[in-house]
C-alpha cells in the first residue's frame, strides 16, 4: 500500500507506517536536501550494564556464522601508522588508510564487549581528512546493509561510513551513508531522483555510550536502526541512477551541503564496520546483533 500524504505549507505530511508520521520537505534542486524523514517513535533507552561474556555468543562470533557472513568487515585491529585495515569477512575487501588524522590501537579501545581488538578514532576536526577505503571499484548496490558501532559526545556532525565515487580523495558522487547531524542524531543518506533523502533518528546518540547503528536498503524501501530497534524508515523511494565507487569509513567532502555546517568527518570512535551487499538484514537479525554485545 502506498503512503498517504497531503501538502501543508511547503511540506508533505507522509504516513510512513502505523503510528509514524514524517514531514518531508520537497525540492527539485540536486546537491541540496530534498527530503528529510524523522520517525515519530520514542527514543531507544540504553543501559550501560553488560552481562557476563559467558551469557551468549560474542558479537564477533555472531558475525562469523553462516547466517550473517558480511561482504566487508573491518574490525580495526591495526595500529596507528599501518597502511591497511584487514577484512575479516573473507572477501578480500582490505581497507586502505588514506589521508591524515585517524588513530588506531591501544589508545582507542574497542566498543564491543568480550573483544580484544581496537577501534578507529576519527577526530572530526576541519583538518582531519583521513578515511579507510576499499580499493576495488564496485557498482553501488541497490540492496544492502551497513552496520557499525560508534561512541561520541560531539555535536559537530559529519560522515561516519558510506559509499563514494573516489578512493583517493573527495567523491563527486556519494550516498548510501551513515552520518551524524549537529544535534547528534544518526542520519541515513540516500541519493534519490529528487535530490537527497535523509532518514533521521528521533533521538541523539551523542551521550558517550556505545551505540549500534544499522541502515538497510532493499529496492525502494529503506530503514534505520539504533541499538537493535527500527527508529525511522522510508517505505517508497526513487533511487538516483547507480554509479561505480568504493566503501569508505571516515572523511568525505561536501557534507555541509547535506547537513548545514556539519564537518566532513564525524567526531566518533568507530568499531566493527560490517557491510552486506545484496542483502538487507531483517529487524530480528539486527536485534540479534545488538543483543550479542551483551548490553
Amino acid at each position: 500500500m502506498s503512503p498517504r500524504s497531503r501538502e501543508r505549507g511547503g511540506l508533505v505530511r507522509l504516513t510512513v507506517g502505523a503510528g509514524l508520521v514524517a514531514l518531508v520537505a520537497l525540492s527539485s534542486t540536486l546537491g541540496t536536501t530534498s527530503a528529510r524523514l524523522t520517525s515519530a517513535g520514542v527514543a531507544t533507552v540504553t543501559t550501560s550494564t553488560r552481562a557476563a561474556c559467558a551469557g551468549g555468543a560474542p558479537y564477533a562470533t555472531q558475525l562469523m556464522t553462516a547466517a550473517y557472513s558480511p561482504t566487508l568487515w573491518w574490525r580495526f585491529a591495526n595500529l596507528t601508522g599501518t597502511a591497511t585495515v584487514a577484512d575479516a569477512s573473507g572477501h578480500a575487501n582490505t581497507g586502505s588508510v588514506v589521508g591524515t588524522g585517524l588513530t588506531f590501537g591501544t589508545a582507542t579501545i574497542g566498543l564491543v564487549s568480550c573483544d580484544t581488538t581496537y577501534a578507529m578514532r576519527q577526530p572530526g576536526a576541519a583538518t582531519s581528512v583521513g578515511f579507510v577505503t576499499t580499493s576495488t571499484a564496485a557498482v553501488a548496490p541497490t540492496t544492502l546493509t551497513i552496520a557499525t558501532w560508534i561512541r561520541t559526545t560531539a555535536l559537530t556532525g559529519g560522515r561516519i561510513v558510506g559509499f563514494g565515487s573516489s578512493s583517493v580523495g573527495g567523491s563527486t558522487q556519494q550516498d548510501r551513508a551513515l552520518l551524524l547531524d549537529r544535534s547528534g542524531r544518526v542520519v541515513f543518506h540516500l541519493a534519490v531522483t529528487t535530490g537527497h533523502l535523509l532518514i533521521t533518528s528521533p533521538a541523539t546518540v551523542a551521550n558517550g555510550t556505545a551505540h549500534l547503528v544499522v541502515a538497510t536498503l532493499s529496492g525502494t524501501s529503506a530503514a534505520l536502526y539504533v541499538d537493535g530497534v527500527r527508529v525511522a524508515s522510508a517505505p517508497s523511494i526513487g533511487l538516483a541512477p547507480v554509479y561505480v565507487g568504493y566503501w569508505r569509513a571516515g572523511w568525505e567532502q561536501n557534507i555541509a551541503t547535506l547537513i548545514p555546517t556539519a564537518r566532513n568527518q564525524a567526531n566518533v570512535r568507530q568499531d566493527e564496520v560490517a557491510i552486506w551487499e545484496g542483502r538487507a538484514l531483517s529487524g530480528s537479525e539486527v536485534s540479534s546483533l545488538w543483543v550479542a554485545n551483551h548490553w
